[in-house]
């Protein structure tokens, strides 16, 4: 991006007072502040950004977006350095209001969105994938999904790349409108409809409702044929696809991921679970829409990786760990869970979970429902971490498995109780909520491997 303050302040609406400076890259994080930055200082949970114009200024930061009053201080510092002040009623409305007329002046690709209640990121990593073996395609950098990430990650796109793939993460009612308003999709991918954050919606129509605005007059949008809420989205619009499994053969190769056959092409792709074949059918979807032959698409599949935290097999020492730790969800709690027990093993395994989070008044049966499928699974021993977790050892615990399952609040006694157990040729599941951070038992892997 490269731009004026002062044209910044003509497209989003704002003031601009004091010169008019160059503009090459926006953020909200003073530690990302270099050399002409647009600093955007918000009031968070724990800090307030407005403590971090000073450091912003002096990492060469050309410009402030302010919709408070800066103090005399602030405002000296800035006109000593010649910064740009801009000023606003809404800093996250105006950065969502430039980014969406910029990139309408600057539009040089076609968009994709993908949404669902789980399985964003795989899906939106596999379809960048098949269309890079031919385009040059660009996507959402780490987890900028929401209202606020989205302008920026939109504002750092390559000028060069023909296709662009986003995540729209959804956690509240209107804020897919905010989303398809900043990016309005040519192509969408609805993943599922599952229970994630079901506390901030009354139930899964809601949810779907939410998730259903990403289907524009001007979008095709594609659903999986197994999604109970296929009907639904067809009714909002013609240019809704069923997504059917594309391949011809599926050889599961353990932690190696799957053999696929599609059409004439056989190639390897990474992940595991059957919801890795459910992500690539999408992939292919998109792909054959972007008129790639299967030659193409095998191709850029076989090159797709896992991204850390999203099942990607770590090993170290005589230990192998599956880290899906981003996030969690029933659906793919229930996938993590059948796809370790897929898994022939000659050593043990030990499957770690950690709370299920923003699940509202589902919580409780939904971490029942994992205690019931962790009852019919064989497995070394089970490890359940966290508030919500404890219904699915009372689940356990009262079908007499209590000897082979350990429950805690407490991560430290996790941490130790978890390295006990730990054994040469152990495989490893850790999966739980974002909020949770199960990735920190890598240390102990690492410390016992």
């Amino acid at each position: 991006m490269r731009t004026g303050a002062g044209r910044f302040a003509e497209l989003s609406s704002s003031c601009l007072c004091g010169p008019d400076r160059l503009i090459e890259s926006v953020t909200y994080d003073s530690r990302q502040v270099t050399e002409n930055t647009l600093f955007v200082p918000l009031l968070g949970a724990r800090v307030d950004g407005y403590d971090f114009i000073g450091e912003a200024v002096r990492k060469g930061a050309s410009a402030v977006l302010a919709d408070r009053p800066l103090s005399s201080s602030v405002l000296s510092l800035c006109r000593k350095n010649r910064i740009a002040v801009l000023r606003c009623e809404d800093s996250l409305k105006a950065i969502a209001r430039f980014s969406s007329l910029f990139i309408l002046d600057n539009r040089h690709f076609t968009s994709v969105a993908v949404t669902g209640s789980c399985g964003k990121t795989t899906t939106k990593e596999m379809i960048k994938a098949a269309l890079s073996s031919r385009f040059n395609v660009a996507s959402t950098p780490g987890n900028l999904n929401s209202t606020i990430g989205l302008p920026l990650a939109l504002l750092s796109l390559d000028e060069m790349a023909q296709w662009a793939v986003f995540e729209f993460g959804v956690d509240h009612m209107g804020e897919m409108d905010r989303l398809v308003s900043v990016f309005p999709p040519e192509y969408a991918v609805i993943t599922n409809i599952g229970i994630s954050h079901l506390e901030a919606f009354d139930s899964r129509d809601m949810i779907a409702r939410e998730k259903g605005k990403i289907i524009l007059p001007q979008t095709k949008a594609f659903v999986s044929a197994g999604c109970d809420y296929l009907p639904y989205f067809k009714s909002l619009s013609d240019n809704v696809i069923s997504v059917e499994n594309p391949f011809k053969k599926v050889r599961p190769l353990g932690l190696d991921g799957y053999e696929l056959t599609l059409g004439k092409e056989r190639f390897l792709l990474s992940g595991i679970g059957e919801h890795s074949i459910t992500d690539a059918s999408f992939a292919v979807a998109v792909a054959r829409e972007a008129g790639l032959d299967d030659a193409s698409i095998a191709q850029g599949l076989s090159s797709y990786t896992p991204l850390s935290g999203r099942g990607r097999i770590v090993r170290t020492g005589n230990l192998t760990v599956i880290e899906d730790c981003y996030n969690a969800s029933l659906d793919s709690v229930s996938d993590a869970i059948k796809a370790i027990s897929s898994i022939r093993w000659k050593g043990g395994k030990l499957i770690v979970l950690g709370d299920m989070r923003e699940l509202g008044c589902e919580s409780r049966k939904a971490h029942e429902c994992v205690g019931l499928k962790l009852s019919r699974l064989k497995c070394n021993h089970i490890f359940l971490y966290g508030n919500e977790m404890e219904a699915a050892y009372r689940v356990l615990y009262d079908r007499g498995m209590k000897d082979s399952v350990t429950y805690t609040r407490d991560f430290d006694v996790l941490s130790s109780s978890f390295s006990r157990q730990l054994k040469a040729g152990d495989l490893v599941l850790l999966k739980g909520s974002r909020a949770m951070a199960m990735e920190r038992l890598l240390d102990t892997v690492k410390e016992a491997g």
